[in-house]
């Protein structure tokens, strides 16, 4: 059998591939093969080497305060969740987690922490179901998250999780950084004082590695979230509390002596001005989505090396807030900018980039025009600009959509209500595009 990426290309690999392989998800996607994933060049592949693509979609809700419930489940079963995101065509689902909020319960009874539907989600109550005040009692936050990961394996689906903040207090850790206690900070996470050091912070990661350690649904670690370099003073490089390279390094490696396959994902820090060359970093180029320009000189560096993966984030303008800074987030401005923080690592076949959020409400003409751009520049149509190009068993640019469900701010999410199907049609529409498509 022949494996494809999505039609629109002009030049589909062919893969040869086993019929036992070849799992469907919906909307003619393709699960991803048993097992671990690892790297060959700018290629994530699968334990016979050969390319895959993770199309994921990101489930918030548990990067919020403590005791904060996966989003959705006030109203469907966390299964549900998970079977929407197959029958959406997607083969992996990226979520988050804070450091306090590990081991505190699921509240379940508050709009601020999200509801929870006892009926449909049993399996989220504690074996004691009520406290003192006659309430439910729920399992801790990781204790839901091997409930959820137990039922993704189950349909195939693969689980790649992602350290959001220390606290939960924003979307994106106002320090730029991911600890808030300690040398390099201001002992504050940027809201409130600081609880978590960079030391606990590794400690969590392992808690969480060996806790799935030997479960291949769980095929990545997305080290920590949006790091800011413009708040946090990161560098690449250099040593010192703030070096996200060094951070990389330390942590990644701790892990793979716990979970040697996982894919560890690093991601750029976001730098919305170019940023000083005592960073590191290419002080030429300004990198919202996450500064990768020192990467391919200077990269993070593994006791198992094929196992890491790169990451940005990539929003319009609506999100990301790059106007005002006078950054291109369509035409040549934007095609060039991606080459230069990110996308040459792909296209020099240095080392694959994981897409670990992109999404937008699609409702204006450039929020279009930007899916556009950045869905073409992931599938290989901007070579002669200098993006990447793709051929033979070779598999585009992953990604990972925000969010599943609906939401009540951009970008309001793939669908219009909770449950099977009920997608809005412009962003199916798009991210059918990132789907990875084996084909007969």
């Amino acid at each position: 059998m022949d494996a494809a990426v999505p039609n629109h290309l002009a030049d589909p690999p062919a893969i040869v591939r086993d019929a036992a392989d070849l799992r469907p998800a919906g909307r003619g996607g393709t699960l991803l093969p048993r097992g671990y994933l690892g790297t060959r060049g700018s290629q994530i592949v699968d334990v016979a080497g050969r390319p895959v693509r993770i199309a994921s979609i990101g489930w918030n809700g548990t990067e919020g305060p403590p005791g904060a419930a996966p989003s959705g489940i006030w109203k469907v079963s966390y299964r549900t969740v998970l079977d929407s995101i197959v029958a959406a065509g997607f083969n992996a689902v990226r979520i988050p987690w804070t450091d306090i909020g590990l081991d505190t319960p699921l509240h379940g009874y508050s709009d601020r922490l999200g509801w929870i539907n006892t009926t449909l989600n049993p399996e989220l109550l504690a074996s004691d179901t009520s406290n003192a005040r006659g309430r439910y009692r729920y399992v801790t936050t990781l204790v839901a998250f091997q409930r959820i990961v137990d039922y993704a394996g189950d349909i195939g689906l693969k689980v790649i999780f992602n350290h959001h903040t220390n606290q939960g207090t924003a979307g994106q850790q106002r320090n730029g950084l991911w600890f808030d206690l300690g040398p390099g900070t201001d002992n504050t996470d940027g809201i409130v004082p600081g609880r978590v050091t960079a030391a606990q912070f590794k400690q969590n990661w392992l808690r969480v590695a060996k806790v799935f350690a030997g479960n291949p649904t769980v095929i990545g670690y997305d080290l920590h979230n949006e790091p800011n370099g413009d708040r946090g003073h990161i560098t690449w490089g250099g040593g010192g509390p703030t070096d996200i390279k060094a951070m990389c390094e330390d942590v990644g490696s701790a892990i793979q002596d716990v979970s040697p396959d996982v894919l560890i994902i690093c991601e750029g820090p976001e730098t919305y001005r170019p940023p000083p060359a005592s960073s590191g970093m290419d002080p030429r180029h300004a990198a919202p989505a996450g500064n990768l320009t020192a990467a391919g000189a200077n990269p993070v560096k593994l006791p198992i090396p094929n196992r890491l993966v790169y990451s940005i984030h990539e929003y319009p303008e609506e999100i990301a807030d790059t106007k005002r800074w006078g950054i291109p987030e369509t035409g040549k401005g934007f095609i060039d900018r991606m080459n230069h923080t990110w996308g040459y690592l792909v296209r020099d076949d240095i080392a694959p980039v994981w897409i670990g959020e992109m999404g937008a409400s699609l409702r204006t003409p450039e929020t279009r025009e930007w899916a556009r751009n950045l869905l073409d520049y992931m599938n290989g149509k901007y070579g002669a600009e200098g993006g990447p190009t793709f051929s033979g068993d070779q598999q585009p640019v992953s990604g990972s959509w925000w969010l599943i469900g609906p939401s009540n701010d951009p970008p309001f999410g793939l669908q219009t209500e909770w449950g099977v199907g009920h997608y809005r049609p412009d962003q199916i529409a798009i991210t059918d595009q990132m789907l990875f498509r084996p084909r007969k």
